[in-house]
């Protein structure tokens, strides 16, 4: 999917959702799983904190660690952001309408979350760099920072 055609699709599954929060899933201990951390540093180093769970100094990777964040994420619209496997031959980055179960790419489901998802599925896991990580985050931090919508 190219950055526009991203950046449409956000544009149109986000459209007039008030309380939007981020919740960046993954570990920064698992290069092809810090995906959502990376977004979530990013995500904070340009709009507010208190729209962001989950970064690399606070993994968010099951359902207990969502418990600390009971109160914050109330009566929010959830955006999850997270990294699964693929067994395409490229990366890609899909936005639906539906949930995140953590941990499903090992038939571990740590919990879901999420009102919209967005999901980058990573071919080469075994394989790709930090360089192709970050690229990928920044990717999906930048998509969402040119809606520059009110968070």
């Amino acid at each position: 999917m190219s950055f526009e055609e991203y950046v449409s699709v956000l544009k149109r599954k986000i459209k007039a959702q008030n309380n939007v929060l981020f919740v960046c899933i993954g570990t920064s201990d698992i290069l092809w799983d810090s995906v959502g951390p990376l977004v979530g540093s990013f995500l904070k180093e340009n709009i507010n904190n208190r729209y962001v769970i989950g970064d690399t100094n606070n993994n968010i990777c099951s359902k207990y660690d969502l418990m600390c964040y009971n109160s914050i994420i109330k009566d929010k619209f959830i955006i999850a952001i997270d990294t699964a496997i693929s067994n395409s031959s490229k990366n890609e980055i899909y936005v639906t309408n539906s949930y995140i179960s953590m941990g499903s790419a090992f038939n571990n489901n740590k919990g879901n979350i999420g009102d919209l998802s967005i999901k980058a599925e990573i071919s080469y896991w075994q394989s790709i760099t930090f360089s192709e990580v970050k690229d990928i985050a920044k990717f999906i931090t930048n998509g969402i920072l040119t809606i520059k919508q009110k968070y």
